[in-house]
């Protein structure tokens, strides 16, 4: 008997599903630093850190099943992304008001503006090679089934082996 499963898009060694992995755990880092360093300035209250380590937890389940070939995970890191992006122009429209201070850093460019920028980019260049790979000229969607490994049939692991012996004559080998 044969299984089929659908067929995933490949993600080998320094794909760019690796790339999404490592730019996403930066991303999770600076958002814990900052996270702790609010709850310490804010008087070491821990309600502090309910957004940033929501928002790790997401990046590290999402960033993890891309690696594995998940399209749902790409979008919602692009929408997760997306959001990041938004809150940083709100932000930054936000501190154009002369009584709200928004202070603008290499830190908190490089983690609201720049990585998700890239992720946004990876992921949708991802999710449209992947829709690319299961459509037909056509349009009809295709999705290839290939079959599941097959296991090789069970053994006795007590049974005894068979036993092979190499006689050497004349330099030559023979097996018997």
């Amino acid at each position: 008997m044969t299984v089929l499963q659908p067929a995933r898009p490949r993600t080998g060694p320094g794909s760019a599903a690796d790339v999404v992995y490592v730019v996403c755990l930066m991303q999770a880092a600076f958002v814990l630093l900052g996270g702790l360093g609010e709850m310490l300035i804010m008087g070491a209250n821990p309600l502090y850190l309910v957004l940033p380590v929501a928002k790790m937890v997401l990046l590290f389940v999402f960033a993890a099943k891309v690696v594995s070939g998940r399209r749902w995970a790409m979008v919602a890191l692009i929408v997760l992304q997306g959001m990041t992006l938004v809150g940083f122009w709100l932000q930054l429209g936000a501190g154009m008001l002369p009584w709200v201070d928004f202070t603008v850093n290499l830190v908190g460019l490089l983690t609201n503006l720049v990585l998700p920028a890239a992720v946004l980019y990876l992921c949708a260049s991802m999710l449209a090679r992947s829709r690319a790979a299961s459509r037909v000229v056509t349009g009809v969607v295709y999705r290839p089934m290939v079959p599941a490994s097959v296991w090789p049939p069970p053994q006795d692991p007590y049974a005894p082996a068979p036993l092979i012996t190499t006689v050497v004559v004349s330099g030559s080998d023979v097996t018997r």
